[in-house]
């Protein structure tokens, strides 16, 4: 089973147009929770009572044709799947504060705060090709400076801790005077079966 997963990782190849697909989709949603304070209430509610009915309706509400793959919440944070052909299959998208350092806690004001930061980035790569294409050049050369460089363009917040690559994807970490938490934006390739 290892080897499988090992033999499939080498073969995958993030593209720039599975980061503006994903991109296009997020696009809406990161947009309300900047702009709408109890739509963002009810999202943070929902998330610490993992009430994925709730959760979904909300998404449905601002992007009603998204084609999700699955959706799920561990009451700290989010994920959304989106399906691809093989060899890809799967990628994901989601906020979180990583597991095992709180349950049932997500700031409505530090998800906005994210949700501000990110949404250039996300605007970005659904407008341009060759930016996307940059961003997964880098992430498939495991090029950090670079991946760095191109993130930081466009997400400038001074809570943006540190920016790796996982799973080949993207990890962002944020830290808001705010909270003790740290929370987590991760774009990353699930692999499923």
């Amino acid at each position: 089973m290892k080897k499988q997963a090992a033999s499939t990782e080498k073969q995958f190849r993030l593209t720039g147009a599975i980061l503006s697909h994903v991109a296009a989709t997020m696009v809406p949603f990161f947009r309300k929770i900047v702009l709408n304070y109890t739509y963002a209430l009810k999202w943070s509610k929902a998330i610490r009572s993992a009430d994925l009915d709730t959760l979904s309706a909300l998404f449905k509400s601002v992007a009603p044709s998204a084609k999700l793959n699955g959706f799920s919440t561990n009451a700290i944070g989010y994920f959304f799947d989106f399906e691809f052909p093989e060899p890809i299959f799967q990628y994901s998208i989601g906020t979180t504060i990583p597991p095992g350092t709180t349950q049932f806690t997500f700031s409505t004001p530090i998800h906005r705060a994210i949700a501000r930061a990110v949404l250039p980035f996300y605007k970005a790569l659904r407008a341009s090709s060759s930016y996307a294409a940059a961003v997964a050049a880098a992430v498939n050369n495991n090029n950090r400076t670079r991946l760095a460089t191109l993130i930081r363009q466009k997400v400038t917040a001074y809570a943006l801790k540190s920016i790796t690559i996982d799973f080949s994807g993207i990890a962002l970490s944020f830290k808001y005077k705010s909270s003790k938490f740290t929370y987590r934006h991760l774009l990353f390739r699930e692999i499923v079966g």
